[in-house]
């Protein structure tokens, strides 16, 4: 019987170590029906694989290691099994999916139709639907609240955020934002929301009671995405046809720099290092990474045609 040494023991934790402590950005790339998987701490793309169905948002489940893909062309979503690295099923769908988040426990998958009007739940187990729930015109960004009781869904054509108790998917309440938000994130206390609102160039801060609008922040044109960093202080927002990223200091409400990123800024994440913040360029094929400390692009990464990752494309 073949026996272990210490050394090869540790050397063999180690390894396995690494496997489960990497981290991944995934990119779609929507032009060219692909995903750029970026290796974040040598930030660095890793593989690309074909996604079919113009590849928009992207989800993140750390409890399954998937990530799911939105398809608008033809519905549904697509599933990478990220221990892998390849794609491992296909969820078909009714409309045209764009928005897609997983709850805070990892065992529910929304996807947004945004012809439908309607968030389809999935269970991250089977993929069986387990509810339709119908919300505003044209739902896009959706994120769930930390302690896992609400998700936020923006209904872009109907300039609103919805609420929906996930104990019995009812919406509990409808609000009106900025012209046609998009892109949504929540704090990790879940105290306030912030949406961005494409048309009005701004962005909405609300807090979760009766969805009470606490101020509107000029940024940007056409604010697309947003992200918070270093422990919440910090807000990033992406506008589109400025090529910049917005910052917003969460304690003033004030934008206080504006980052040049690549052309056409669209999806948003931040790392698990809570400082490295990740922009996919639509026009660029790229992703810029910002020091969240520093407020500076420290490096471009070449992706693919039309890079857009919209959601929480970053492995948390």
């Amino acid at each position: 019987m073949f026996k272990f040494s210490p050394l090869s023991l540790l050397a063999l934790f180690f390894v396995v170590f690494q496997a489960d402590a990497a981290e991944y950005a995934f990119i779609t790339n929507q032009l060219d029906n692909s995903v750029s998987i970026i290796d974040v701490e040598r930030q660095t793309v890793l593989k690309n694989l074909i996604v079919s169905g113009k590849p928009a948002g992207v989800a993140v489940n750390s409890k399954h290691y998937q990530a799911y893909i939105s398809t608008p062309e033809g519905g549904g979503f697509t599933v990478i099994d990220i221990q892998k690295l390849q794609v491992s099923n296909k969820i078909p769908g009714r409309g045209a999916s764009l928005g897609i988040a997983v709850d805070a426990h990892g065992e529910r998958v929304f996807l947004a139709d945004w012809y439908e009007n309607t968030v389809d739940v999935y269970s991250a187990e089977t993929f069986q639907k387990i509810q339709t729930i119908h919300v505003g015109r044209s739902p896009s960004g959706m994120a769930v609240s930390p302690d896992n009781k609400w998700l936020y869904v923006a209904n872009r054509m109907d300039d609103s955020l919805s609420q929906i108790d996930l104990s019995h998917y009812r919406l509990r309440n409808t609000t009106k934002t900025g012209l046609h938000p998009f892109g949504i994130v929540v704090s990790s206390d879940g105290s306030r929301i912030y949406t961005a609102n494409v048309e009005s160039d701004d962005v909405t801060v609300l807090q979760p009671d009766h969805l009470k609008r606490i101020k509107h922040i000029a940024v940007g044109d056409r604010p697309y995405a947003v992200a918070l960093a270093l422990k919440d202080k910090r807000l990033f927002v992406t506008n589109q046809d400025d090529n910049t990223v917005s910052v917003i200091d969460t304690d003033t409400l004030t934008e206080i720099k504006r980052i040049e990123v690549g052309e056409k800024p669209e999806g948003i994440s931040t790392a698990g290092n809570d400082r490295h913040v990740y922009v996919a360029n639509w026009m660029d094929g790229t992703v810029s990474v910002i020091d969240a400390e520093k407020l500076q692009v420290i490096n471009t990464i070449i992706t693919g045609e039309g890079s857009r990752a919209f959601g929480q494309f970053v492995m948390p």
